[in-house]
């Protein structure tokens, strides 16, 4: 992270929860039709674990997949971003 004020940070901080919302939007519309393509297709394999392989190959499933990292990637970088304010905050009360 290059020189950012508190202020930078915190509205970086209001995209990437944005930007997630808008992800999590787009997971419930796969999540759902992984529910219809499970209800749908299970049959034709044998076991749980191999329709749901079967799934992790189609557009869907690997757009599904993507999602599920990004989120998990962007939770991260918030949370790297929320300890560099609490050490600018205590930098400001000279408490290092």
């Amino acid at each position: 992270m290059e020189n950012r004020n508190p202020h930078q940070i915190a509205n970086d901080l209001l995209k990437i929860a944005d930007y997630i919302g808008k992800l999590a939007e787009r997971l419930n519309e796969l999540n759902t039709f992984y529910a219809m393509w499970w209800q749908t297709y299970r049959v034709d394999y044998k076991s749980d674990k191999s329709a749901e392989k079967a799934y992790d190959l189609t557009k869907d499933g690997m757009e599904m997949q993507t999602i599920k990292l990004k989120i998990k990637v962007l939770e991260r970088k918030m949370s790297a971003y929320k300890v560099y304010l609490r050490v600018l905050e205590g930098e400001a009360r000279n408490q290092f």
